[in-house]
């Protein structure tokens, strides 16, 4: 019986400036690419978030801070349990249990176990972002995701782990275990 290596499960991608200007794009801001997208996940939180902005920057609304973060973030880290953004020596947290309380209140039905703070603030990011993610995946490790904006919320929502930002890069921690297996694999 021919020897199979064991499959990689956890695999992670790092994104820099020049891999989006691979892309022919510009992120002037590469840790505030996470907020370029415009789910709602922060919502609940912008006032705390508001924070982070200069104080001549504050007071102007959601909408504005939501489009401001992307400018001023400075390190983002995000695993299971919290989310952390940072900028200019201010920091906010914001924990699993703060999300579940809120989406609690509002879907008392939806089963919380299955929230995963890390793949929904990387669903936050911009188009740029995400398709650098994909390119690396596929050219790195071979992984193939199929287009579609469902299949990639639903693969980026399942399987990233871990998420971390600083200026110099983003690093996307994948656990490809948790794709549902086709038959045969």
């Amino acid at each position: 019986m021919p020897f199979k290596p064991p499959k990689l499960s956890m695999v992670h991608v790092e994104v820099t400036k020049q891999d989006v200007r691979n892309l022919s794009a510009e992120v002037r801001n590469l840790p505030g690419a996470l907020f370029g997208g415009s789910g709602p996940l922060l919502r609940p939180f912008l006032p705390r978030l508001e924070e982070l902005l200069p104080p001549e920057k504050r007071g102007r609304g959601d909408n504005y801070i939501s489009s401001t973060l992307k400018a001023h973030v400075e390190a983002v880290e995000a695993d299971e349990d919290h989310i952390r953004v940072e900028s200019e020596g201010r920091a906010v947290e914001i924990t699993r249990a703060e999300l579940e309380t809120i989406l609690e209140e509002k879907f008392p039905t939806f089963e919380h176990q299955n929230l995963n703070l890390p793949g929904l603030l990387f669903l936050q990011s911009g188009p740029v972002l995400q398709a650098c993610t994909l390119q690396q995946l596929a050219r790195d490790h071979g992984v193939r995701v199929p287009g579609g904006r469902r299949t990639l919320r639903y693969v980026f929502h399942t399987t990233v782990v871990s998420v971390g930002a600083d200026r110099e890069r983003v690093k996307i921690e994948f656990d490809l275990d948790r794709l549902p297996r086709l038959s045969g694999d």
